[in-house]
């Protein structure tokens, strides 16, 4: 094989100059004449003869050698001392690898529960060939064996959280759901949310367990046999949706967590209301008006996705109409109006090819338009699928942060609560009967949740406070924006409060009035537009406060912290446990509270799920994995795991 030297030779020859009387070149290379090799990797730092010397080009080294000069020291540099030269052989080393049949099963058992792959992959022929040409001394298990294993490593690495939150009486926010499968059985999933002692932000799902019912007394006792079981006393939240049977709930395991000595300001603010939840409410409602627009859109969507050959013949059409997009046509999930959000989105795109269907497509035609009257998708349908999108579009921005769990979201709740109300009183005031009719009803939904302070938690606006980029200033703007300014100062004023309040419980636990600003009410200002763009009527006002500030003494670390300017609001990588990471020295009692106030915004799943095998699979894959779990599309994977792949098996969880 020709080695890099002996290419770099024919480049140094093929290249070089033509020769002239001089020994080099301009750029230190050496004329044709001189052809060793190495003076394609060293360059002529001297030329004069009684003291020639030589730079390698990689690293640098210099040595007493010229091009008249014997080369043998610089081929040498290069070959065996060079660390920097691209070309260099890399050493072999040998690394003992102990051989281990335990090591090996829990790696299938933990490439099964993260990729979710079926049990059977195991006994799949060319899964067997692969690892036999990995370690032919491993004798593959039997999908029962593997079975037994994951049990194991789930009762494992739940022992080894069990010893985390005992050891470290961590405190914790709970999220929980409960709904109803299909076989009309009530199932509860349980979820805790926590910051650890190096500032990082945790989700470990605890359980999936079935109830008998969606009773308080029958939630609110299984949670707390939950909480004894993993050892947990500390709650700071609970994050429920807005079933009435829920408020039970919260007042049963508040009083209860207040026996342990585990709650904060005796658990009176531990009730947290799924943000989520009460935004699905606020946009299915107004949908339900159109259901019959949407339902027909729905209905040609499914025909085209029905078969292959409708897909192609479909695609062919729009290359027709010369209509390119990369969004492929979707489904919904009834039940989920971001997911019509996203089927309205990448269908109006294609409403020529539709039309198109509707003249030249016999099977389209029998189905949709015969019939008086017509079933499919009338111009003022697709009309009203876009005036969805420009709406559904700022709801789906709110629900993706609220439905985070992988960053703090309540110190975002403020500002997107602004954003909805700054875009629904535009369309209220619209000329556009459309927009005009829907956020008036909307808006009605919108005050009966959160209208009014009382109804939301206040750890949700002490959270603001304790955000360094935003503190006093961007929460009186905001509540001059929901409340006026009259409200807004006696607000400001209980928020600072709350704050207090938390700050001298975590002292006893943990440790041994404001000037009023002027502030504009952006909506008074606003000109009456559809497209109105709320982040930027939102934003652009609030850095106008940000200009004129004043601030008062400080007295406790509270009053310190708030007396600091704000940071940098437009430090779009900014990470607000970072900085509580950094200064919790300078604030040590205050930054113990700082973001236990971040109770989560509930993901909404209902699924049917298979309980011991559910927990073992998605739980263990939630603790191993470094990226979130889609519950939704992991349900289907269990169900599938117990019904046929498991068959006879599938009680084998119970039996270990």
């Amino acid at each position: 094989m020709t080695s890099q030297l002996d290419k770099g030779k024919r480049i140094a020859v093929d290249s070089a100059p033509p020769s002239s009387k001089s020994s080099s070149n301009a750029e230190g290379m050496p004329n044709k004449s001189t052809t060793s090799e190495a003076w394609e990797h060293f360059i002529q730092l001297s030329s004069d003869p009684p003291h020639p010397r030589s730079k390698c080009r990689y690293c640098g080294k210099e040595y007493k050698c010229g091009f008249n000069k014997g080369t043998s020291n610089l081929l040498g540099h290069i070959r065996e001392r060079c660390l920097k030269y691209p070309g260099r052989a890399q050493p072999c080393s040998l690394v003992l690898v102990t051989y281990s049949v335990e090591a090996c099963r829990e790696a299938i058992a933990k490439f099964i529960i993260k990729d979710e792959m079926s049990f059977r992959v195991v006994e799949g022929e060319g899964f067997r060939e692969m690892l036999g040409v990995f370690e032919n001394r491993f004798k593959v298990p039997s999908r029962t064996t593997i079975a037994h294993d994951i049990l194991q490593l789930y009762k494992k690495t739940k022992k080894d959280l069990i010893d985390f939150f005992v050891s470290s009486h961590q405190r914790v926010c709970l999220t929980t759901d409960t709904w109803t499968s299909a076989q009309n059985l009530c199932y509860m999933c349980l979820t805790a949310h926590f910051i650890d002692n190096n500032w990082t932000l945790h989700k470990k799902i605890l359980n999936f367990c079935q109830v008998a019912d969606h009773k308080c007394e029958t939630i609110g006792r299984q949670i707390e046999t939950c909480l004894l079981d993993w050892g947990i006393e500390r709650v700071f939240t609970i994050t429920v949706d807005n079933a009435s049977s829920n408020d039970g709930t919260v007042f049963y395991l508040s009083k209860v967590v207040n026996n342990w000595n585990g709650a904060i300001l005796g658990g009176q603010n531990m009730h947290l209301r799924c943000s989520a939840h009460i935004l699905n409410l606020i946009v299915a409602e107004r949908l339900k008006e159109y259901h019959q627009s949407i339902s027909k859109i729905r209905n040609v969507v499914r025909f085209v996705r029905s078969s292959p050959s409708r897909t192609q013949k479909f695609k062919a059409y729009a290359e027709r109409e010369k209509i390119s997009s990369n969004k492929l046509l979707c489904l919904d999930v009834i039940t989920r109006w971001n997911s019509t959000f996203f089927m309205l989105k990448a269908a109006e795109k294609y409403e020529k090819v539709f039309d198109r269907l509707e003249l030249h497509d016999a099977q389209y035609i029998r189905e949709f338009c015969l019939s008086e009257p017509k079933t499919c998708p009338s111009s003022i349908d697709w009309e009203y699928a876009r005036y969805f999108i420009k709406f559904l579009n700022v709801f789906h921005d709110a629900t993706l942060t609220f439905s985070g769990s992988l960053y703090v979201i309540s110190n975002t709740f403020l500002r997107q609560l602004c954003l909805i109300h700054t875009q629904l009183h535009a369309w209220r005031d619209s000329k556009d009967l459309f927009f005009k009719t829907v956020a008036e009803n909307m808006k009605k939904k919108y005050d009966k949740y959160w209208g009014n302070y009382e109804t939301v938690n206040p750890y949700l606006f002490v959270s603001i406070l304790l955000d360094p980029r935003h503190k006093e200033w961007f929460l009186r703007y905001c509540f001059v924006m929901l409340f006026g300014e009259v409200k807004a100062n006696e607000l400001v004023v209980k928020v600072r409060n709350n704050l207090h309040s938390l700050y001298e419980e975590y002292k006893l636990l943990y440790g041994d009035d404001v000037e009023v600003m002027d502030a504009v009410n952006d909506e008074k200002e606003l000109e009456v537009d559809t497209e109105v763009d709320a982040r930027q009527v939102f934003d652009s006002g609030y850095m106008r406060i940000l200009k004129d500030n004043t601030f008062v003494e400080c007295k406790t670390e509270v009053d310190l912290y708030l007396l600091e300017s704000c940071e940098n609001l437009e430090n779009e990588s900014f990470d607000v446990l970072d900085w509580w990471k950094i200064y919790s020295s300078k604030y040590p009692i205050l930054s113990y509270s700082a973001f236990s106030t971040g109770g989560r915004v509930l993901d909404p799943h209902r699924c049917s799920l298979s309980t011991r095998t559910a927990e073992a699979l998605i739980c263990t894959q939630n603790w191993l994995r470094s990226t979130p779990i889609n519950l939704d599309e992991a349900i289907d994977e269990i169900e599938h795991i117990e019904t046929e792949i498991l068959g006879a098996d599938k009680n084998i969880f119970d039996e270990a």
